[in-house]
Parts: structure tokens; sequence; C-alpha cells
């Protein structure tokens, strides 16, 4: 079922699946940038497999009310979550009640979406854990490894405000200097300490040249170094930036569901689709 809902300044598309294969895990979708409303390898397939999915647009983007920023990326989230939190809503389309059942909730995010995941996950206690698929984990470390170019991060504000200035809108310029310089609620490195008691899934491919993956090695490293014993890292041969390594690891998922929370085997044992 598919519906399309509201909370506060949010709005986005909500994947029910059918009652007899509900698993009740609520997936709030965190993308990446530029985006579009509905990422579809994130949605049915998902919805399809028992996840109730929801793909809010941030804040200040899409049809979404409010102004677009790191800060208002992480409100957005937290707002997707207590979407889900309340198991029911209004579809908008029709005006008609949808109503679901959930046991966690879970954050799932994508390039800047994984660093809005893991500074969300920090920040709520909405949510029981978090995979993050290729994340931007600390902006101010992008593209300063010579040696390993990558994305540079300068360009994408000017190119939002030129190219997608009505999706994302009445950005701060201030806000976005002060998150690439590491200096914004938008910075998953700076909740190492409260991260490290929390559920997550780190997936990055080895082929991904848009943010290396050494990026997010560094931050699993960081998090065990503090003792996280519910952190996982999965480095994905083969494979770069973005959709390629979600469809790629897409059962990932479902694994991290029963691991985290019914105990089973390492992930290293999973069998990759």
């Amino acid at each position: 079922m598919h519906a399309f809902v509201r909370n506060d300044d949010i709005l986005g598309d909500l994947f029910l699946p059918e009652p007899e294969n509900a698993n009740g895990v609520g997936i709030v979708w965190c993308p990446g940038l530029p985006n579009t409303p509905i990422a579809e390898d994130m949605a049915i397939p998902l919805s399809n497999a028992g996840f109730i999915v929801l793909q809010a647009r941030y804040p200040g983007s899409w049809q979404s009310y409010g102004k677009f920023g790191p800060s208002s990326s992480i409100q957005g989230a937290i707002k997707g979550l207590e979407l889900l939190s309340k198991g029911k809503a209004t579809d908008l389309a029709t005006e008609k009640a949808v109503e679901w059942s959930y046991n966690r909730l879970v954050l799932v995010g994508n390039s800047y979406g994984g660093g809005v995941a893991a500074s969300t996950l920090a920040l709520t206690d909405l949510a029981e854990s978090a995979v993050l698929f290729c994340p931007l984990l600390k902006p101010a470390n992008q593209n300063t490894n010579t040696t390993q170019p990558e994305d540079d991060l300068t360009t994408l504000l000017p190119y939002l405000k030129r190219c997608h200035e009505n999706v994302f809108r009445d950005i701060d310029e201030s806000e976005w200097s002060d998150f690439l310089r590491g200096n914004s609620v938008l910075n998953p490195s700076v909740y190492i300490e409260t991260l490290r008691n929390r559920k997550i899934l780190l997936v990055h491919g080895q082929e991904d040249k848009t943010i290396r993956s050494f990026h997010t090695e560094n931050f699993y490293n960081n998090l065990i170094a503090v003792g996280a014993t519910k952190t996982e890292l999965l480095l994905v041969d083969g494979v770069g930036h973005g959709k390629a390594l979600r469809s790629k690891n897409l059962g990932l998922l479902d694994e991290l569901d029963i691991k985290l929370n019914r105990g089973t085997e390492n992930y290293s044992s999973i069998s990759l689709c």
C-alpha cells in the first residue's frame, strides 16, 4: 500500500507491506544530495519484503515546508520517526486513514543521508539502529587526501542553488559553511561516545570515488576504540557510490533485523545478492 502523508513540515511517501508479510520494522529513509522524491530501489522492494518504509522529503525540499539545511535535515528525520511511531496517518491523496503496527524503527541513509541518519540516531531514542550506505561522516575531511581525490563538497551548494533552486530552498550559506567545516549538528564524528552504544551497520563500496571508503573505516575504528560492540562494517569489492551499492546489499536490511534483534551469525557470513 502506498500513501502520501505529512507530519508538521515534512511530507512523504509511505509504503506499507501486506499484513501477512509485515515484519514489524519501520524504516525512515534519509537520501543523499541531490535526490528524488522516491528512491524506488529502497521503497517497493523493501515494502514487499515486509518493511514499513517512509520516504519523506527533508524540510525545505520538494513538497515539504520550511528551510533546507543540515540541522533541518536532522529534524526532518526525527519528524519521520515520530510519524512512524504514531502507527497511523492520513493519506493526503484520499483523505483516508492508514494504520500500521511496528516493533522497532530503523534509520537508513545514503551519502549525505548517511550522515543525517547517524547524527539522528545519536540525538533521539526513537530509532533502535541505523544502516549507513557510503555515508558522509566527517565533511571537514572530505577530499583532503591528495592521493585519493573525491568529490569536492564546496561545489555542492552552488550546484543546488543554480540547478535546484526550487527544490532545495532558503539554504543558509553560513550554516552550510559551518557544516563543511565540521561545526554543525550534522557531524556524526562528534557523537562517537553516544553512538558506541547504538546498533549500526556501515556499508561502503571499495570503488567509491565520491566518498572514499577509508572515511567509513576510520569512523568504525573510532567507535571500536571507545568500546562499541554493536557496530558492524562491510566493505564491498567492485562497487562504487550510491544505488549500485544499495541494490547489491539490500538484503542486509533483513539481516540487520535478524542479527541485531534476534542474534545470529556475523555479517561476514552473509551472501550478497
